[in-house]
């Protein structure tokens, strides 16, 4: 055998505990990676609707322009303004009378057989605690 044939062991101190680093810091890398991968994804994403309302927008754009051609053209200076007339203040205007609020007859109460069983059992407390 020659040198660079030749095995060497090394011995580790509390190797259970190097073993568990090395695992736990694994397992923020992989979670460091998600993460970043998933930030990739949110920008393209971001990229490709940028470009879609890039594209939603020429269309508009051209939309209008061609609905502005379609219009009849005319002089801002000749639009005649409406007159403004001289009105006189409104007086108060009395309040519209308001139908009158119908009383409504109170319903009788219809007890149910829970009330008044409850009430039943009321009253015989209460004779109890006359005893």
């Amino acid at each position: 055998m020659t040198k660079s044939d030749e095995v060497v062991y090394v011995g580790l101190e509390e190797p259970v505990n190097l073993r568990r680093a090395v695992l736990e810091s694994s397992k923020s890398m992989v979670k460091l990676l998600k993460g970043q991968q998933s930030i990739r994804e949110l920008r393209a994403t971001k990229y490709r609707t940028t470009e879609e309302l890039r594209s939603i927008t020429a269309q508009i754009n051209e939309l209008i322009a061609q609905a502005k051609q379609l219009l009849p053209q005319m002089d801002s200076v000749n639009i005649p303004q409406p007159e403004k007339e001289d009105r006189p203040e409104k007086a108060a205007k009395p309040k519209a009378k308001q139908a009158p609020v119908k009383k409504l007859k109170p319903q009788p109460i219809v007890e149910t057989h829970t009330d008044k069983l409850e009430r039943e059992l009321h009253e015989i407390e209460k004779k109890l605690k006359t005893l």
